[in-house]
């Protein structure tokens, strides 16, 4: 297990990658699931960041990372206002660009790149449980070459 407290501030998103990079790397995770989870949470912490919290309020967000078997594990937890993102509608993707609804689709991509997400708000705060499949058999940099 591996576990990171980031302040409630975008300059953190640099620690954050790095965060995943060495997780990524001590679990042999293939090159194509270690995007997906640093991109997924790279979103969510982003989420929390700028929506989670008033200005200047500061905060923490504590992410722990566990790989069971062929699963890794991601739990996220900060202080900011409720928010369950399954409960966020999909975006109309067939809409022209001039209709969409600003907003919703980096949810929609986090959804998208895991296997699950459950919420629960618990003594003011947000829990996050993400589960991303680790695919058995397939080495750390396949994936990283596409033509």
């Amino acid at each position: 297990m591996a576990e990171i407290i980031l302040r409630t501030e975008l300059s953190e998103l640099a620690a954050l990658a790095a965060f995943v990079e060495r997780f990524a790397a001590a679990e042999s995770l293939p090159a194509e699931v270690a995007f997906q989870l640093h991109l997924v949470l790279e979103e969510l912490v982003t989420n929390a960041v700028s929506h989670g919290q008033p200005a200047g309020a500061g905060g923490t967000i504590r992410l722990r990372l566990e790989r069971a078997g062929d699963v890794v594990e991601a739990d996220l937890v900060d202080q900011g206002v409720a928010f369950d993102p399954r409960t966020l509608p999909a975006p109309d993707l067939d809409a022209p660009l001039e209709e969409r609804r600003i907003g919703g689709l980096g949810v929609f991509l986090v959804r998208h790149f895991v296997d699950e997400l459950d919420y629960r708000r618990e003594d003011g705060r947000n829990h996050l449980r993400l589960r991303k499949r680790v695919t058995p058999g397939r080495g750390p940099d396949e994936g990283a070459q596409r033509g």
